[in-house]
């Protein structure tokens, strides 16, 4: 596809994921806008890899960043300082967040086995088509309780306004210097790992509660903590 040879390379292929959304609905029976689907036997190359940058919020800006969230409720009361805020007890994935259903609460703890994709909705597996347990702290079960559970999901709420609203409320902080950087909701995940690791928690635990290798824990998030004085032995 022609699209995913133009720069930069994630906006393309985020337009070519769109493309094929977009004809694969056309072309569905009780749409019918085309009769055939033209990409319908087209599949998306892997994309390249790279080096994800960690930004993590560090501790004394975390609350400033969760007070402007939650300075204005939107639309239908959404909460998107709750939403944000479980990420960063919970190291969860934005779509893993989205997808989450309130059957899936148990004994304290949250099965995480879906993902709300920005092209595709909900999809009936993770990123890395693991499923997996992740233990719910009091100040998850504090949001939780905050929430109406009168719907299939816990955050029954549009992804795209997520991220705009997200970025429209941290964009003035950032450019007053109350926050040093332009946060984006990923970086709660990233926050929560680094925190859990210094917290003390054991790497290989810390992997599984996210969802990643002990190696890529190593790898991306044992550096980014707090630094340490060295001992006397």
């Amino acid at each position: 596809m022609w699209v995913l040879k133009e720069k930069p390379t994630l906006s393309s292929r985020r337009v070519a994921m769109y493309l094929k959304t977009m004809y694969k609905w056309a072309a569905q029976e009780d749409i019918n806008y085309i009769s055939k689907n033209p990409l319908a036997s087209f599949k998306m190359p892997k994309a390249p890899q790279k080096d994800e940058e960690i930004v993590v919020i560090p501790r004394n800006e975390v609350d400033i960043v969760i007070n402007a969230l939650a300075q204005k409720r939107t639309y239908r009361s959404v909460d998107w300082a709750a939403y944000t805020e479980f990420m960063l007890q919970t190291a969860m994935r934005t779509g893993e967040v989205r997808a989450l259903e309130w059957k899936d609460i148990k004994e304290n703890k949250i099965l995480v086995h879906q993902n709300y994709t920005l092209t595709h909705g909900l999809k009936d597996s993770t990123k890395t088509n693991k499923k997996r347990w992740v233990p719910l702290n009091s100040k998850c079960r504090e949001i939780l309780n905050r929430c109406a559970n009168d719907e299939r999901f816990i955050f029954p709420w549009d992804r795209v306004a997520f991220q705009s609203y997200f970025r429209k409320k941290l964009q003035p902080l950032h450019q007053k210097k109350l926050i040093s950087h332009l946060y984006r909701p990923y970086d709660c995940r990233h926050t929560a790992i680094s925190y859990w690791i210094e917290s003390g928690i054991p790497v290989p635990q810390v992997a599984t509660w996210a969802e990643n290798t002990s190696e890529i824990i190593f790898k991306h998030y044992c550096n980014t903590t707090k630094e340490y004085e060295m001992p006397e032995l």
